[in-house]
């Protein structure tokens, strides 16, 4: 932490924080779920060899989120967040994403198979000075190159919690990085609930850590599935 904060700043922004850095996996602001909302990009990273690498995630935040935030952070005259609050701020994010509950909110396979994923790297935040949104990037490398030639390789992007609403924009919502020319994505948004659906889900509580089956299963449908082919 900066030293030039008086003490009650400092106060302050360790209560801001302790907020912001567990939303990812407790329920504990706002008023209905989801809480926080997130434009996303995925990329998948080939080598040489043709085969996937690892895969990098570019997740922009909401601006009431981005507001709250920056909460008690001193921005340069110029506008921009000092490099060392924006490594704090990524360095507690990846933290607790790294929680078995919410995992990255990702999940990725083929054939059915469960592929694992090593600790994250590259990870780093920014601000857009102009939407006063702060986005989020980091990659999540596969244990071993991985290739596409026979099975598919399929990515998915959710919250089980229904704590954090993902969107995936316009047509290119996933990059193919160095891929070999053969390779083609699909991506299956998620399925529209009914106007039941949305009231059970728009009725949790902020306190409710802990989703019945019949809510999970709802929220299920809520992932945002890309499947690439090679």
């Amino acid at each position: 932490m900066v030293n030039f904060f008086s003490e009650g700043v400092l106060h302050i922004r360790k209560a801001v924080w302790l907020m912001l850095f567990v939303f990812f996996t407790t329920m504990q602001t706002a008023n209905a779920h989801p809480h926080v909302w997130i434009d996303g990009h995925l990329t998948l990273l080939f080598n040489p060899q043709g085969q996937v690498t690892a895969l990098r995630h570019t997740w922009k935040f909401d601006e009431l989120f981005s507001a709250f935030s920056l909460q008690g952070i001193t921005r340069e005259k110029n506008g921009v967040i000092p490099a060392a609050e924006l490594k704090t701020l990524t360095d507690q994010w990846m933290q607790n994403l790294a929680d078995p509950a919410s995992h990255f909110f990702t999940t990725v396979s083929q054939g059915g198979q469960a592929i694992t994923l090593q600790k994250p790297v590259h990870a780093q935040s920014n601000l857009d000075t102009q939407t006063n949104q702060l986005t989020l990037s980091f990659e999540l490398p596969l244990i071993e190159p991985l290739a596409l030639s026979k099975l598919s390789l399929e990515v998915d992007v959710n919250d089980p919690g229904y704590f954090v609403a993902f969107d995936y924009k316009g047509s290119q919502v996933l990059t193919l990085s160095e891929a070999p020319s053969s390779c083609r994505y699909s991506h299956m948004p998620p399925r529209a609930l009914d106007p039941k659906s949305q009231r059970q889900l728009g009725a949790l509580t902020p306190d409710q850590k802990e989703l019945p089956e019949h809510l999970r299963q709802l929220v299920r449908q809520l992932s945002h599935q890309f499947k690439v082919t090679c």
